[in-house]
Parts: structure tokens; C-alpha cells; sequence
């Protein structure tokens, strides 16, 4: 439950050991390379690896000519030889030229159905039909009604196969000898007929000619393609020295050790705290029931290597809210059973999936003590009348007298995050060393001294009658946090040894924090407000649900199609908007208290292309 520590590795080797020392690290799948133009400055004098990448070009060029002939290419670990360019180039003209002979023009664009007849032509030879020395070859497509007439031709000037058909055309190979041939082609014309060129190489001889030796140099410019790629995060130090440099988990170093075991190389680790000018990546480790939540992180913005994790927070207080304001024994028990399916039986990858079972998790809990169960609120009374000693049920959700409890609550436990996040805040500027935000910051200690005294007077005064609003407390907890707020800045350069006096000039700044202070108790008040659709959220949940069972009352027979869909109508539309909602409560109530974000997501080099 937490950032995963990191060591900054240079892996050292010469020349000829380059390429394997830059496959045993990719293969290892450990590292997370920096560029080597993060790593050359004025005081290392390092140079970048510049090598001009023809393989690229070759990769597509062997693609495109094996899609040309409907060649599916198999991609091999290695390749059984090295090729120097100048034969691969070969290969390439020599494939090219064939691929040109075995093909039927490039105005004549071939469909199913062509390469149906053009395959069954095939079994005659197609050299053997151009060396003819006396006869001639048409192949094409007529028209049905066409080659009808095609038929009351003399016999004896030509021969007509059919080789396939479908409802509008008969594809058809034409046989006349030389003499008649001008004839035949001004009727085959007078008929619609559509020549096809028949090639000059049968395409599936083409295929067995080269696909063992085309798969086999694809296999050696794919591996060095690869490696070109790999050469952008080579730096070369005193002109001799090949190092790969970048990060790798701490708790991996043997085993990356390991993956040059039998490659001369060098390898130096050092702590990313002595490495300021490089910006170590986040990898996030947690436990397998907050390791799904790692997603909302991700979509807001990862932290940064040396702040904190917030994965465990986001993912109680997310279950929390959603369990409350979606609170269904049945319909949790759903979405708990098809997010488990989903995302730990079936091992999709997408982590939404794991959410879900999470907070049904939670649904459950809450439809337990709401007493509801796919919307019947009577079906769990008996349960609570034992276990709780209840008249009937724990909390009537329905019962008018309950809404103001719903909502204080809703609002109560609003006030408990907002705080707990003012903590992680004062806590991460304690580890940064930030003691103006500390101290001085609407979500530091002045903002939460304020914060909690404004949340003890409301309680005191509502539920014990009291008052502690008097002016010693005022001027110690509301006054003195507002001085706090307003000369923030201020105060902040005082601590760094700076002049105190703003830029801008005392009166202009003091206007301005006027302003500042009045938006300060605005955002206090809506923060605040916003927890109000937690308890909102249960109050429509259930009213939505008692529409659906009083429908289900009304309509009979059809009352259990009814109170299916009904079910699944309320769970998609109610699960998509209190999950929006919920997320929406952490990312701006709570995350924009405390957390930065502003990682670098670590990325293997396995992975790097």
C-alpha cells in the first residue's frame, strides 16, 4: 500500500557487447529507461548513439508485399542468420518482381469471387498457358445472359470453361488459336466480357518460393528494428563506455543483476535522491482489494515518487460513499457477484470490473441496514427486530422524520473527510519541508484549526444547546486563521528569510485577500454543501424503488418481469450516476485538498517502442 522504491541503474558495456546487453535488459522487464539526452550534461560529456535505422523500412516493405499476395506473416523469436542489407534489399527487389508477374494488372481490382476462378485457373499452369505457341488464353467474367449467345459461336473458332459463378456473371477461360483470335475478341467484346490478365506466376507458387526465407529476414529486421529503438537510450561516456541507464524497483536488483549474467558488463545502483536532475517513475503497490482503485489515481493524475499513495484512502472512503447512497442488500449482492466474475474468476484486466465487486461489497452492508432487498422494505423487518431490538426497522429511509437525520449525517460525514484530508495535507508538506502551506494554507493547520472549531460550535450549539461563540475563541479560531490565510505569502518569504513586504505594494495586496477571504468561505460553505447528495442519493435510491414496487403491485401477472427489469433499470442508471457522483467527491472535495499528483508512470522497457 504504497509507492514502490526505486534505484537508478547504468549498466556499462563496450561496443561489441552492446546489442546484447540492450536485449538481456528489455528481456528482463525490469528497467525504466531514461533518454540519453537526459542523461549527457556539460559535466559528464556524454555523447548520443546516432545510427541511421533502415530496418524500419524494410519491416513495412516486407509487410505490404506479403499482404499483397495474402501471405499472413509468422513472427519468429530470432532468425536463423544474420542478412547484411545489401541481401535483404535483394530479397525485396527479387519478391517484388515476382509479386508483379503473379499479379492480374493494377487497374483490375480482384474480387472473392475473381480469386475463386483465378485459383481454379491456377491448376492449369499459368506459364504453361503463355508459352502456347498456337493458341491464345482470355480469362474474365461475362455476363449469364452473354454467354448464352456466347454458345451459338462456331465450335470450331473457340473453346469457352467455365471456372465459377454466382447470380449475375460465369467466370470463363476463352481457348482460340491465333488465326481466328482478332474475331473471337471483337464478339468476347460485343459480349461485355471483363478481361482479367491472367498472370504470368501462379501467386501460390510465389508463397512457397519465399514465405520461409521472407519470415526469416522479417525475424532479423524485427529483432534489429528493436534494438534501433533501444539505441535512443544508449549514452556514450569518454567514447568507449556503452551505458543504458534508468530505474528499476529496489526490491529487483539481484534479479536484474541476473539478467547479465553472461554478458561483461558493469552495473552501478544508486538511491533516486542522488539523482536530482532526473525524475524518478511511480509504480503503485497494493493489497489485492485496493489494487483496482489504482484506476481513479491513474485517471486523475499519478502522485509524484516522493509523495504518498492516496489508492487506500481513495478506495475506502469511494466504497463508503457509493455503499451508503446505493444502499441494496439484492442488488449490491449482483454487482458484488458480477465484478467477482468479471474481474477474479474471468481475470479481465479492465480494474473497473474489480471496483464494482467492491462496492457491492458495501451496497450490501448498507441495504442490510436500510433494511432494503431489490427494493422490498419489509422482506429484512423480522431481522431487525431481532437483532436491533428495532419497533421495525433500523432506518426507515421512507419515513419523513428520518430525512433531516439522512441528511445532517450525509453532511456530518462530509465534514470528517474534508478534515481527514486537511491532515494528509499538513502531512505531506510536513515531509516536503512546505511550511507555508503547513501552517498559513485554507487546508494546513490554520485552515484546519478554523475548520474544526466552525464544525464543534454547530455540533455544541445543535445537539447540546451550547455556544462557544464567544470573542476570546473567535479572535483565537476564526480571526487569527483568517490573519493566517490572508498573509499567507507574506508570512511564507518571512520563514524563507525573504522581505515580507509584497511586490505589488501592502494596500493592492490587502484588497485582493479581501476578495480572496470572501471565496475562501464560499468554497468552505460548498465543500461542505456538496456532501449533501450522499443523502440525497439514498433518499432518490429508494424512491426510485418504491415506483418500481408499486408498479410491480399494479401490473399482476406481468409483476415479476416487471420487477426485473425495473431492478436493472434502477441499478444502470442509479449505479452510473452515483458512481460519477462519488468519484466527483473525491476528486474535488477531497484529492483538491491534498493531493498534487504529477508522476511518471513507470513503463518496463519490455514495453518501450
Amino acid at each position: 500500500m504504497s509507492i514502490v522504491k526505486m534505484k537508478f541503474a547504468s549498466v556499462i558495456s563496450d561496443h561489441e557487447h552492446l546489442d546484447a546487453m540492450l536485449m538481456a535488459s528489455s528481456r528482463s522487464g525490469l528497467l525504466h529507461p531514461e533518454l540519453a539526452i537526459n542523461i549527457i550534461n556539460e559535466d559528464n560529456g556524454g555523447k548520443v548513439l546516432n545510427e541511421e535505422n533502415n530496418y524500419s523500412d524494410y519491416l513495412n516493405n516486407l509487410k505490404n508485399l506479403a499482404n499483397s499476395i495474402g501471405l499472413t506473416i509468422k513472427e519468429r523469436e530470432d532468425s536463423s542468420k544474420s542478412y547484411s542489407k545489401e541481401e535483404i534489399e535483394s530479397f525485396i527487389k527479387d519478391l517484388s518482381k515476382d509479386i508483379e508477374l503473379s499479379s492480374c494488372g493494377e487497374d483490375v481490382l480482384l474480387t472473392e469471387d475473381d480469386r475463386k476462378a483465378l485459383d481454379k485457373l491456377s491448376e492449369c499452369d499459368f506459364e504453361a498457358l503463355h508459352s502456347c505457341q498456337y493458341m491464345h488464353f482470355d480469362f474474365g467474367r461475362l455476363p449469364l445472359d452473354s454467354y448464352k449467345k456466347l454458345s451459338y459461336a462456331d465450335n470450331k473458332t473457340v473453346e469457352t470453361c467455365i471456372l465459377h459463378s454466382n447470380s449475375q456473371y460465369h467466370w470463363v477461360v476463352v481457348a482460340t488459336s491465333n488465326t481466328f483470335y482478332g474475331d473471337v475478341r471483337k464478339l468476347l467484346n460485343s459480349l461485355f466480357f471483363e478481361e482479367i490478365r491472367i498472370p504470368n506466376i501462379d501467386v501460390h507458387e510465389v508463397i512457397s518460393r519465399y514465405e520461409e526465407r521472407l519470415e526469416d529476414i522479417y525475424a532479423f529486421c524485427l529483432r534489429n528494428d528493436e534494438l534501433y529503438h533501444l539505441y535512443d537510450y544508449v549514452t556514450i561516456m569518454d567514447d568507449k563506455d556503452y551505458t543504458l541507464s534508468g530505474f528499476i524497483p529496489a526490491n529487483k536488483e539481484e534479479e536484474y543483476r541476473a539478467a547479465f549474467k553472461d554478458i561483461p558488463v558493469t552495473i552501478k545502483l544508486e538511491d533516486p535522491s542522488e539523482r536530482p536532475d532526473l525524475k524518478a517513475p511511480t509504480l503503485l503497490k497494493n493489497n489485492r482489494f485496493f489494487e483496482p482503485f489504482e484506476m481513479f489515481v491513474e485517471m486523475y493524475s499519478l502522485p509524484d515518487y516522493k509523495d504518498f499513495d492516496p489508492t487506500v484512502f481513495l478506495g475506502i472512503t469511494y466504497c463508503l460513499l457509493f455503499g451508503i447512497m446505493f444502499g441494496d442488500l439484492g442488488q449490491g449482492f449482483l454487482l458484488f457477484l458480477g465484478g467477482t466474475y468479471l474481474y477474479d474468476i474471468k481475470k479481465k484486466k479492465n480494474k473497473l470490473f474489480g471496483i464494482i465487486s467492491r462496492i457491492g461489497i458495501f451496497a450490501m452492508v448498507f441495504g442490510f441496514l436500510f433494511g432494503s432487498v431489490f427494493g422490498d422494505e419489509e422482506i429484512l423487518v423480522p431481522v431487525h427486530q431481532t437483532l436491533f431490538g428495532t419497533e421495525h426497522k433500523l432506518i426507515e429511509v421512507m419515513d419523513g422524520s428520518y430525512t433531516m437525520i439522512l441528511l445532517g449525517g450525509a453532511v456530518a460525514i462530509g465534514m470528517i473527510l474534508i478534515l481527514v484530508s486537511m491532515g494528509f495535507n499538513i502531512y505531506k508538506n510536513y515531509k516536503r519541508k512546505a511550511w507555508g502551506e503547513l501552517l498559513f494554507s485554507t487546508s494546513g493547520v490554520a485552515g484546519f484549526i478554523f475548520y474544526s472549531y466552525v464544525i464543534f460550535a454547530a455540533a455544541n450549539m445543535v445537539l447540546l444547546g451550547g455556544n462557544v461563540l464567544t470573542a476570546p475563541f473567535i479572535i483565537i479560531f476564526v480571526v487569527l486563521p483568517f490573519i493566517c490565510f490572508l498573509l499567507k505569502e507574506p508570512l511564507t518569504e518571512k520563514l524563507e528569510g525573504k522581505p515580507m513586504t509584497p511586490k505589488e505594494g501592502w494596500p493592492s495586496f490587502i484588497m485582493q485577500g479581501l476578495f480572496e477571504m470572501i471565496a475562501t468561505i464560499l468554497e468552505y460553505v460548498s465543500n461542505t454543501m456538496s456532501f449533501l447528495r450522499v443523502g440525497g442519493f439514498i433518499l432518490s435510491h429508494a424512491g426510485m424503488m418504491l415506483v418500481v414496487m408499486t408498479l410491480v403491485g399494479m401490473t399482476g401477472v406481468a409483476g415479476p418481469v416487471v420487477f426485473v427489469i425495473g431492478n436493472l433499470f434502477v441499478m444502470g442508471l442509479e449505479g452510473l450516476i452515483v458512481g460519477i457522483q462519488t468519484l466527483r467527491l473525491e476528486y474535488y472535495e477531497m484529492f483538491s485538498r491534498y493531493y498534487d499528483g504529477g508522476g511518471k508512470k513507470y513503463v518496463a522497457l519490455a514495453s518501450v517502442r
